[in-house]
C-alpha cells in the first residue's frame, strides 16, 4: 500500500510555505525601507521646512508673489549650497534655450554679440550664415543701439535683448551703427533658427593658419574639420588654435576634434562616482604640423582640456594665461516639470591621467593681455593681439 500525505497535512504545509514566503518578502521589504529611511527622513525635513516657509508667507506676507518663481529660486539655492560652481538649476525656459544652443543652433536674428557694461556697448562678433541678420547686411563690428522702442542708453541691455527675441518667422526692428560707415540705421530683421558659427579660420600669412573655436557644442567638430581642411588646402604649414574665452561644451565633440591632431592613444578619461570609467581614444592618423594653442583664464572645461591634451603629447606650444582648472564634466537631467539639473557627475583626466582641478593648464609661453585690449578682444587686428603675436613667434622659434 502506498503512503501519501493527507489533505489536512498538505493544507498545513501550504499554509506554512505561504507564511514563510510572506515573512521572507516582508523582511526584504523592511530592510529596503530601512536602507532608504535616511533619504525619506532627509526629504521630509526639506519638504517640511519649505512647506513651513510657504505657510508663513501665505499667512503673513503683505505683498504678492509667484509661487513658481519661489520654487525655482529654492532649487537654485539648493544646488548652490552643494558648493560646485559648475552645477546649476535651469528653469523650463532656460533649459529649452540651453538645449538649443548646445545643439549648435541659434534662434533669433542670427548674431553672436559681446556686451561691455563699462561702455554700455553691444557689438556684433559673428553674423551667422543664412540668418536674417546676414540678409539685412549686418557685419562684424556693427553696434546694436536698440530694438523696437527700447534703447541701450535709456532702457539697458536686458530690455534691448528682450526686444530682439521673439517667435521664429516674426520681424525685429533693430537699430544699428555700422562700423564701416559710421551710419545709424533701423532694420527689419526676420527671426529664424540657423546653425550657429562655432569655428572660424583664416590664413594669417602664406604659412600660418588660424582657427578660432568659440565652443565645443554639437556639430562644432564638423565646422572644425571643414575649416582645418580649407586652411590646409590653402597651404598652411603651421597652425594656431585659439580657445580664449571658450566656455567648453560636449566631451564627445572635444574628442572628435582632438582625434585628427593626436597620435594613437588615450585622449581623455571620464570617471563617475561609482568608479566606472569611459575612455576616449585617438587613432594612429595625426596631423604632423607645428601647432600653438592660445588660452586665457576664460578658457574653461573642454577648452583647457584641448590645450592640455596637445601639450601632454608635445604636439603644441601653449601660449597665454593660466587656465581656471575645471576638472568635472556635467550632464543635464530633466526634472518632472520640464526644468533641469545641470550636475557634475564625472571627473575627467588628461591623457597622462592628470586632473586639472585647482591647477588648470600652465602656458609654455606666459603672456598677459593688457586690460584695454581685453575689452576689445574680438575686434583686435592680428598685429594688435600681443598673445597671438607671441604664439606666432613661438612657432617661428620652434622652426628654427
Amino acid at each position: 500500500m502506498s503512503k501519501g500525505v493527507s489533505k489536512a497535512t498538505t493544507a498545513v504545509l501550504c499554509a506554512l510555505c505561504a507564511a514563510t514566503a510572506f515573512n521572507a518578502s516582508y523582511i526584504v521589504l523592511q530592510r529596503q525601507n530601512e536602507a532608504r529611511m535616511p533619504d525619506y527622513e532627509a526629504n521630509n525635513a526639506i519638504y517640511g521646512k519649505i512647506g513651513e516657509i510657504r505657510q508663513k508667507v501665505d499667512e503673513l506676507y503683505v505683498g504678492e508673489y509667484d509661487a513658481q518663481d519661489a520654487v525655482d529660486m529654492a532649487c537654485v539655492g539648493f544646488i548652490t549650497g552643494v558648493g560646485d560652481r559648475w552645477s546649476g538649476y535651469l528653469t523650463k525656459e532656460e533649459y529649452e534655450d540651453y538645449m538649443t544652443s548646445l545643439h549648435g543652433q541659434a534662434s533669433g536674428i542670427g548674431v553672436y554679440t559681446t556686451y561691455s557694461a563699462q561702455e554700455n556697448r553691444l557689438r556684433i562678433i559673428e553674423v551667422y550664415a543664412g540668418s536674417g541678420a546676414e540678409r539685412a547686411g549686418l557685419k562684424h563690428g556693427d553696434e546694436i543701439l536698440g530694438a523696437g522702442d527700447k534703447t541701450l542708453e535709456a532702457d539697458g541691455y536686458d530690455a534691448v535683448i528682450a526686444a530682439i527675441k521673439g517667435e521664429e518667422g516674426t520681424d525685429a526692428q533693430v537699430t544699428v551703427l555700422h562700423a564701416d560707415t559710421g551710419e545709424q540705421e533701423t532694420l527689419s530683421i526676420t527671426r529664424r533658427e540657423v546653425e550657429a558659427t562655432m569655428v572660424t579660420g583664416n590664413m594669417l600669412d602664406d604659412q600660418t593658419g588660424y582657427i578660432y573655436i568659440y565652443n565645443f557644442h554639437q556639430h562644432a567638430e564638423e565646422q572644425f574639420q571643414t575649416v582645418l581642411d580649407d586652411l590646409l588646402e590653402q597651404g598652411a604649414k603651421q597652425l594656431v588654435f585659439d580657445v580664449r574665452n571658450n566656455p567648453g561644451g560636449a566631451v564627445d565633440v572635444l574628442a572628435k576634434m582632438l582625434d585628427p591632431l593626436l597620435p594613437e592613444g588615450t585622449i581623455m578619461t571620464l570617471r563617475a562616482k561609482d568608479g566606472t570609467e569611459k575612455v576616449y581614444e585617438s587613432d594612429a592618423q595625426e596631423l604632423d604640423l607645428p601647432m600653438a594653442v592660445l588660452v586665457n583664464a576664460d578658457s574653461i572645461s573642454a577648452a583647457e582640456f584641448f590645450a592640455a591634451a596637445l601639450q601632454e603629447y608635445e604636439k603644441a606650444v601653449i601660449v597665454g594665461e593660466q587656465t581656471i582648472g575645471k576638472g568635472y564634466s556635467q550632464r543635464t537631467y530633466t526634472l518632472s516639470d520640464g526644468s533641469a539639473l545641470r550636475l557634475s557627475d564625472n571627473a575627467y583626466y588628461t591623457p597622462k591621467g592628470n586632473s586639472l582641478i585647482g591647477t588648470g593648464v600652465t602656458p609654455d609661453v606666459p603672456v598677459t593681455m593688457p586690460e584695454d585690449k581685453v575689452q576689445d578682444f574680438y575686434f583686435l587686428e592680428p598685429q594688435q593681439d600681443n598673445q597671438l603675436v607671441a604664439a606666432r613667434q613661438a612657432l617661428s622659434d620652434a622652426n628654427g
